[in-house]
Parts: structure tokens; sequence; C-alpha cells
């Protein structure tokens, strides 16, 4: 395991259920899942935010109160985990010791490991465009998708909205109209570049709403 010095208390006790594997396996993943923004990549692969044990009891009819609770509470707990593991990860790729990304962190990360296997060199308006980009994307990130009230930190609480967010589908009716959102616990490639695209996309939108709500939902807010 990495050595943060003096503050390797401080990220572990911040990141208590972190587990850094995980973490780079869910990063490498979703990674993979576009080519560019907004563009699903076709080789990409869904992420399973659950397990099998889960899937099992919220298939099962007439599902008891308890099940109920259950299943949000494992839902919750296995998204707080991959958010911690996730946070983890990426504070060892950019020499974070606090568990908390700021944009320098954020976008270090981003530049060497979303947008790294691009041909950036000599293209400072590429490079900018970019880091608009990415500026938008922590923003909304750090706010949890609200407007104004962010810290201009990525905690694991951000995260965990994050990963709530992606891991949740658009409900549309017959006529296509919005009816709200649905948790199926999978992150698949064509979702995920929607929502990517949606993140570095200025001002409030779709995905700034799920976030908001996902917020939420896992500070039992709702």
């Amino acid at each position: 395991m990495q050595n943060f010095g003096g503050s390797r208390t401080s990220i572990l006790s911040e990141l208590p259920n972190g587990n850094a594997e995980l973490g780079e396996a869910f990063a490498e993943i979703i990674n993979k899942m576009v080519t560019q923004s907004g563009i699903q990549n076709p080789r990409g692969e869904e992420f399973d935010v659950v397990s099998k044990k889960w899937r099992e009891l919220a298939a099962k009819p007439d599902k008891t109160p308890e099940d109920l609770e259950k299943l949000d509470k494992t839902f919750k707990d296995n998204i707080n985990d991959l958010a911690q593991s996730y946070l983890l990860y990426i504070a060892r790729q950019v020499g974070n010791t606090t568990g908390k990304l700021t944009y320098e962190d954020y976008e270090k990360y981003m530049f060497m490991y979303r947008f790294g296997h691009y041909n950036i060199e000599n293209k400072p308006e590429y490079i900018n465009k970019v880091k608009g980009m990415l500026k938008i994307a922590f923003d909304k990130l750090a706010s949890h998708g609200e407007t104004t009230g962010g810290d201009d930190l990525i905690d694991k609480f951000d995260m965990a909205a994050f990963i709530h967010a992606i891991s949740t589908k658009v409900q549309r009716d017959e006529n296509n109209k919005f009816k709200g959102f649905a948790i199926d616990g999978f992150i698949v490639p064509l979702n995920y570049a929607v929502d990517e695209s949606s993140l570095f996309e200025a001002g409030d939108n779709l995905f700034s709403l799920k976030l908001r709500i996902s917020y939420k939902t896992m500070n039992n807010q709702l």
C-alpha cells in the first residue's frame, strides 16, 4: 500500500471502507465505456454495483417491509463502499492525502486516465476546451448537482451521489414524457456516455437533477 506519510491515518479514517483494487477496476471499466464525450464504446463492459444476492432478493415477489429495508440499506452500502474505493484509487494516483479531491486533483487524474489516450500535445485549444469541461464537471460533483453551496471538494458523499446517479436510469411514459428515475444497479456504456456528456455540459440539466436526488437519497433526506 502506498505510504502517505504523516497523513496516512487521515485518509484511511476518511475512507475506512475504501479498497483501491476495487476502485481501480471500477475506474478502468467506466473509462472504457466511452470513446469520447457522449459516444459509447461498443466494446465497453457494463458494471454491476450490487451483488447477486441483492438481485435475488429484489426479484422476490411479495417482499416484506424487512426485505425492502434490507434492499435499500444494502444498495446504499454498496454505493458508499464503491465511492470510497474510487476516491482512494484516485487519491493514490494524484498524491492526495485527505480523501477529498480538489479541482487540481480532479483535473490531474482526468488528464492522466480519462483524456490521456488522446493526442493532446501541441494542441492548447483542445486542452483549454477540456479544462473548461472538467471545471464544469467538478463544480457539479462538488456541489452534488446544486447550483449553490458547493465546498470546492469532492468527498465521499459527493462521489456516492455520482455513483448512485449513474446507477439509475430515466423512466419515460408511452409518450416519451419524463416520469422519474429507476434504480437497477447496472452502469452500462450507453447510459454512462449520456450521463458523462451531461456532466461536462454547462448549466443545470437532467444529470444535475439526478445528482441532487441521488445525494438526498443516499443521505436519507427524501
